[in-house]
């Protein structure tokens, strides 16, 4: 549950997230619940139609939702997107918190690193040599930032986040505890000797607002630039290769792995456990189902699953045949029998083919 900082009435929110207000404006809220467990003093929504049973169900004192017509008597706020409301709703409630002015007695900033005086550097940090913590940025307890880093006004990095040299983190992006930016790009090249390794020497771009979820990494280019673009949102233990370019506004889910130069448009979705291999190309707007092996290029606006990838509406036909298989492969081996393909049938069946059987197949031929 998420409680409130403070008591609001139900006229209260629905300002506060321009909905329309049907019922007892003057209920009073003190906390966010789920359907199942909200109380008469709870706020709780139905995300689409298959939540409207439920939400009828339950005992909160008010609901975002689309239409009020299902819920006579009850005190809703009618609102065209009741997820996109809450979202409003609780960072109304719990804003991003902003930097706490100044450095840590315990951090280490190189004499030659540029700390901006609205900036926060937390215990333990340490800023390398030539990086620059612009304005209102945020650096918790244990960050590590490289050399000729810049981090970007009212960025924050949470506890633990290590940037590699020459990583950029553009203003108010997030990055979550345990991620790595900037780490090398896993090149090499055979020798005689065994492999060799080829230096990662390019950097890693961050754009504005995006956000880095727990324990993912950000490879450095092998010579130019990975970019990860504005508003992009990265999910938990993410894999991000070198040389990749991921889009604005993207959405990567748990365990993705995009391998070295990757490129991927503008407002793709890419759903958990997705692998691509290298040097494909993931167009804009394009939809990807979980646990998709990606092995070639998937046009703008394309939706694709599988392995190896197709068609959205085409995998689910062929995985309607596999349930089949089974029914198909025995019809299959009839027909051989019919037409005297012996050797099509299983010893049991060759076994057990009858004279009649055998005629019937002589006058297939004929």
């Amino acid at each position: 549950m998420a409680g409130l900082p403070a008591a609001t009435t139900a006229a209260e929110l629905a300002e506060a997230c321009r909905g329309r207000l049907v019922g007892d404006g003057t209920v009073v809220v003190e906390g966010v619940r789920s359907l199942e467990t909200a109380g008469p003093r709870d706020l709780s929504f139905a995300a689409d139609g298959k939540a409207e049973g439920p939400a009828a169900a339950s005992a909160a004192g008010v609901l975002l939702v689309r239409s009020a017509r299902e819920f006579p008597g009850r005190t809703v706020i009618e609102v065209p997107s009741p997820s996109t409301a809450l979202a409003v709703l609780l960072a109304h409630a719990f804003p991003r918190r902003s930097a706490r002015a100044g450095t840590h007695p315990t951090a280490i900033v190189d004499p030659e690193a540029q700390v901006a005086p609205g900036a926060e550097v937390g215990p333990y940090a340490v800023v390398g040599v030539g990086s620059v913590v612009e304005d209102g940025a945020i650096l918790e307890a244990h960050t590590v930032v490289g050399r000729r880093c810049r981090i970007g006004c009212g960025a924050w990095l949470h506890p633990h986040v290590v940037l590699y040299d020459d990583v950029s983190v553009g203003p108010r992006a997030e990055v979550h505890s345990g991620a790595v930016l900037g780490a090398d790009g896993f090149g090499y090249a055979p020798g005689p000797a065994g492999l060799l390794k080829i230096p990662q020497v390019g950097s890693v771009e961050v754009g504005a607002d995006a956000e880095i979820g727990a324990n993912t990494c950000v490879d450095r280019a092998t010579l130019e630039t990975t970019r990860v673009g504005d508003g992009t949102k990265i999910d938990d233990l993410v894999m991000i290769g070198h040389n990749c370019d991921v889009g604005r506004h993207v959405v990567l889910c748990g365990q993705v792995g995009l391998a070295g130069s990757t490129t991927v448009g503008d407002q793709a979705v890419l759903g958990g456990q997705t692998g691509t291999i290298g040097h494909v190309r993931i167009g804009k707007g394009a939809r990807v189902g979980g646990q998709t092996g990606v092995s070639s290029d998937i046009p703008d606006g394309g939706t694709s699953f599988g392995t190896p990838h197709m068609p959205h509406r085409q995998t689910l036909r062929v995985n309607a045949e596999l349930k089949r298989l089974p029914e198909t492969a025995r019809l299959v081996r009839d027909l051989a029998k019919a037409a005297g393909r012996t050797e099509m049938a299983s010893p049991a069946e060759k076994a057990g083919m009858t004279e009649r059987t055998t005629e019937f197949a002589s006058e297939v031929k004929r």
